[in-house]
């Protein structure tokens, strides 16, 4: 008995639909699975097999998130002119996403968020300045770490917004800015991280490092600030605190070390009440399941002397910060969507069965959450200022786990400069394999 032509019609679009949702999983699950073999790799220390992962993406070098992982991946490996050049790649598409399509607008309500180009949360993109600064750096090229800084200041004065603050690019640039003999202005940004540390307390993120403390008391007095220097010696309980000097024979290295790996994003989906329909949809939204865990701590050492790190930055709450804020306008989105959606789905139904069922098992194929996230930034960052004989130094970062054992050492040479700044910066996720 043959089929009859609706029936044929039914199971082709069966099979294409079909065809379509395996597609379109792949395709969304390709960001999911490639970050997931990058994290695997990175946690094992094997930096070179996820450096090659990345690498193989994004060919045309037109897609952001690619381009930001591959700017870390190349530091870690201390390709700082490589990381510099994607990373700039990424800092040109991100500007010139500024003034969202409403054709981009329309499809993200239509389907989902992760159709939106990605121009990355606020809190990356003033880290993707700093990234590029302590590139700069490492290169010898403290000018251009200068400018970068200042287009960092730019984007934090032009949102305005106590949450978009970030301390520790502030006190990075006041180092920065110190480095060229801008004084005033150091003093200016060591003012303003101190006022961000303290701000963002009330958000369980940091203290004020006591590094930072001393910075800005070291330059009141270069300045001859005698009364607000007495003033925030008492404040912060630094009346022994005595300014060292540094003269001809010494210099001083800022090491910065950024440790660990920031949380990644999953789905989750729930069917929730919608009074516009009258009835339950299903909605899908990013959450940071896993736990917030401790970072390893570092210290110094240089013979037999060390000097412990502060944590000045602390990305892994910066980013379920960023995701809670963002967080109510991702569910009206999400609400919007489904609402859309649900009122599609009744009118194809109402017309034709097989359209009804077909829009119906699309619809649901397609509300995904957007997982994208920078997740090859780290869990934290810690830094510490050492004071060192001119000349050349070697330098050893010892990774210090919870019961004070060292798990791993950072071996580096840094020149110390007679009467400057220095600067070493260095990535951390886990040990590397031993060679056998």
């Amino acid at each position: 008995m043959r089929a009859s032509p609706m029936a044929i019609c039914s199971a082709l679009a069966r099979h294409l639909l079909l065809v379509f949702l395996v597609l379109y999983q792949l395709s969304c699950a390709t960001y999911s699975q490639q970050a997931v073999s990058m994290r695997d790799n990175l946690l094992v220390g094997r930096v070179d097999l996820a450096k090659k992962t990345a690498e193989q993406q994004d060919e045309n070098q037109d897609d952001v998130l690619a381009c930001l992982n591959k700017g870390i991946l190349r530091r870690m490996t201390q390709d700082y002119a490589g990381s510099n050049q994607i990373l700039e790649v990424a800092k040109q598409q991100i500007d010139s996403l500024y003034g969202l399509s409403i054709s981009e607008t329309a499809t993200s309500l239509t389907f989902n968020d992760a159709l939106r180009d990605y121009k990355g949360a606020r809190y990356e993109q003033i880290l993707l300045h700093a990234y590029m600064a302590m590139n700069y750096l490492q290169l010898g090229d403290v000018d251009s770490a200068r400018v970068e800084i200042l287009q960092a200041d730019v984007k934090m004065m032009e949102w305005g917004e106590q949450p978009d603050e970030n301390p520790f690019v502030r006190y990075f640039a006041g180092m920065i800015f110190e480095a060229v003999g801008e004084y005033d202005q150091a003093l200016v940004a060591y003012r303003k991280a101190r006022d961000g540390y303290l701000a963002s307390r009330s958000g369980a993120m940091l203290e004020v490092p006591l590094v930072l403390k001393k910075d800005l008391l070291r330059l009141l007095a270069m300045q001859g600030l005698t009364n607000e220097y007495r003033r925030l010696t008492a404040e912060l309980g630094l009346t022994d605190y005595q300014p060292a000097s540094i003269d001809d024979n010494v210099g001083e290295v800022v090491v910065i070390l950024s440790s660990g790996l920031a949380p990644i994003r999953t789905e989750t989906a729930i069917m929730t009440f919608s009074s516009e329909v009258q009835g339950h949809v299903r909605v899908a939204f990013p959450v940071y399941a896993q736990a917030s865990t401790p970072a390893n701590k570092a210290r110094v050492r240089i013979d037999d002397k060390h000097w412990y790190m502060e944590t000045v930055e602390n990305v892994d709450k910066l980013a379920r910060q960023a995701l809670d804020e963002d967080m109510p306008l991702i569910m009206a989105r999400a609400m919007a969507r489904a609402v859309v959606k649900y009122q599609s789905q009744r009118t194809a139904q109402e017309q034709n069965d097989l359209a009804g069922f077909l829009l119906t098992v699309t619809n649901l194929a397609t509300e995904r959450a957007d997982t994208r996230s920078w997740t090859t930034l780290p869990k934290e960052i810690q830094m510490t200022r050492v004071l060192l004989p001119a000349g050349q130094q070697h330098v050893s970062i010892e990774i210090v786990n919870s019961a004070g054992r060292v798990v791993d050492t950072i071996e580096a040479g840094v020149e110390v400069l007679p009467g400057k700044l220095s600067f070493l910066t260095r990535h951390w996720v886990a040990p590397v394999p031993m060679k056998t």
